[in-house]
């Protein structure tokens, strides 16, 4: 690898900013925006509003991801503009997947109950051991005030942010999301314009030792976590529980949800037929390694009839890692089994367990 970004390396060692992560902000408000959401969320929303944010797939009735999600509280500073008895969620989702979610809102939520608008709410990303320090620089720069210490934060915990007339939040990551807080800023005006903040956190992170990160250094940084994201591993040609998931994104004690008797089918009585798995190979296979999303990968010749068993839907060089995918392989193939591609003769692929992090 003859090329390693300065953001890369300071989200894994030090501090890194992202604040093109390509997030939208959808808030659900209304006296019944819990049990509307709860109702259509594979997870159990019930306690976000005194506790912790979830991950979470939303379903059609095919047990088929139409987005993934985090659903949390919006912060407790916009109560002075809400009606007595309104509740409000934050849907956090992927920006190619908005039309989805706003269209599977539209369908699903009685107006009567709630009602949903996208926001200008911006999220900006800090990654790596000194995240903490950064977010704290941050705000003693511009006078925020955090209701509880980030660092204090378990992963997916919220404080709200006081920051003028803005309404901010900030999240803990899971760790499996690579270690680091989210900031949740809501821009009302000119005030915090997303541009200025990004100016702000830049600052910060770099005081504290650290680097203005790339998307594309985001993109390594899921892959090794073994990360999928929605329009690649996700989407609506595939079952929920293909995606490996299940412990972040489905409770099975909840009761009824949109797509649930699928998913309980297929976890008490049967499986999916395939499953989302990491994927090695040499460094000098091939140029460029996204040349292999899309590739179809069999098994070698003489063994399952050659037919395909496998897609390439993400690919990057790892700085540390080298040449790695994810892929959907069909559930008979082992980790440590060894697939060809059907596009590029000649490139073998070994399939793995992800993370690659893992030792």
């Amino acid at each position: 690898m003859s090329f390693v970004s300065e953001g890369y390396r300071a989200a894994v060692d030090r501090a890194g900013l992202f604040s093109d992560l390509r997030r939208r902000v959808v808030a659900v408000s209304g006296s019944g925006a819990l049990q509307v959401i709860n109702g259509l969320a594979s997870n159990d929303v019930r306690d976000v509003p005194g506790g912790p944010g979830v991950y979470s797939f939303l379903l059609d009735r095919r047990g088929r991801v139409v987005v993934d999600l985090r659903i949390l509280p919006a912060p407790d500073l916009e109560r002075d503009v809400r009606d007595a008895g309104t509740e409000t969620l934050w849907l956090d989702t992927p920006g190619a997947a908005l039309p989805a979610l706003t269209k599977h809102l539209r369908k699903y939520v009685p107006p009567i109950l709630a009602k949903h608008h996208v926001t200008s709410v911006s999220v900006h990303a800090l990654i790596g051991p000194l995240a903490v320090t950064a977010l704290e620089r941050w705000g003693s720069a511009t006078g925020a005030v955090f209701l509880r210490r980030p660092g204090e934060l378990t992963p997916l915990e919220a404080t709200p942010v006081r920051l003028e007339d803005q309404p901010a939040l900030v999240v803990r990551r899971e760790d499996i999301e690579v270690a680091g807080f989210d900031l949740y800023v809501h821009h009302a005006g000119d005030a915090h314009d997303p541009e200025q903040l990004s100016g702000q956190l830049a600052a910060a992170v770099t005081q504290a030792g650290g680097a203005v990160a790339a998307h594309a250094d985001w993109e390594i940084l899921r892959l090794e976590q073994g990360l999928p994201v929605f329009g690649s591993e996700l989407g609506p040609e595939r079952l929920a529980q293909e995606a490996g998931q299940d412990d972040r994104a489905i409770s099975f004690a909840k009761g009824c949800f949109t797509g649930q008797e699928v998913v309980a089918r297929i976890h008490y009585r049967g499986h999916v037929n395939r499953h989302l798995r990491g994927l090695r190979w040499t460094p000098d296979a091939l140029d460029q390694a996204t040349d292999m999303v899309g590739a179809e990968l069999r098994a070698p010749s003489g063994k399952l009839n050659a037919r395909p068993v496998g897609l390439v839907t993400s690919a990057v060089h790892s700085p540390r890692f080298g040449p790695i995918g994810l892929g959907y392989v069909r559930r008979e193939i082992d980790p440590g089994t060894v697939l060809d591609s059907i596009d590029h003769p000649g490139v073998a692929l070994r399939v793995t367990d992800v993370p690659f992090t893992h030792p």
